[in-house]
């Protein structure tokens, strides 16, 4: 390799790694955990490719970003917060410390367990219970960035993050919500 090649290739080596300084390790290093109750094999499938999309929008800097600049009523915040501000948000989303299993893994576990119901809930989990509950209703007609976007949402109540059970505008700015949704948007980039 020539002198201004190899110079050219080390430039670009150091941009690619300041660019990716802001994220850190433990949002490069980020694992699912994910085991399926009742699933067809493209339903599996596609539950495998969501995993996937959450471990790379999580590694992102576009990820890091949203979250820590989220705004409620001009602030940046979350609505049902848990007293957290955004970058202890972020930071405990990296920490993958599910109240069922408090310890730090650097992890989103959980289970994922199918149904059918006609009704308009998406999905739902139990504070006692390690399982998301996804409804076919939804989970079919969904690409696997709506899925990730769904595990995401459900993922954040095990960490303990709550919303209300009614709608009101405000319920679109809680944790779930509007974690879910960035989740949803950044997945489908990849």
């Amino acid at each position: 390799m020539t002198k201004s090649l190899l110079s050219v290739a080390i430039l670009i080596w150091i941009h690619s790694v300041s660019a990716l300084a802001a994220v850190p390790t433990q949002a490069m290093t980020f694992v699912t955990n994910v085991s399926t109750v009742g699933t067809t094999s493209s339903q599996e499938a596609k539950i495998q490719s969501a995993e996937n999309k959450i471990k790379d929008v999580i590694a992102s800097e576009a990820f890091r970003t949203a979250v820590l600049n989220h705004t409620y009523n001009g602030k940046k915040t979350f609505v049902d917060n848990g007293g957290l501000t955004n970058a202890q948000i972020y930071q405990k989303i990296l920490h993958g410390a599910e109240t069922l299993q408090p310890r730090k893994n650097n992890a989103m576990d959980l289970i994922v367990k199918l149904y059918y119901e006609a009704s308009s809930t998406v999905g739902y989990t139990m504070t006692n219970s390690k399982v998301i509950n996804m409804n076919t209703k939804f989970f079919n007609k969904y690409t696997a960035s709506g899925v990730s976007s769904n595990m995401m949402h459900e993922w954040l109540h095990k960490l303990g993050f709550k919303h209300a059970v009614t709608y009101s505008k405000s319920r679109d700015y809680t944790v779930p919500y509007a974690i879910g949704r960035i989740m949803g948007k950044l997945a489908i980039k990849y």
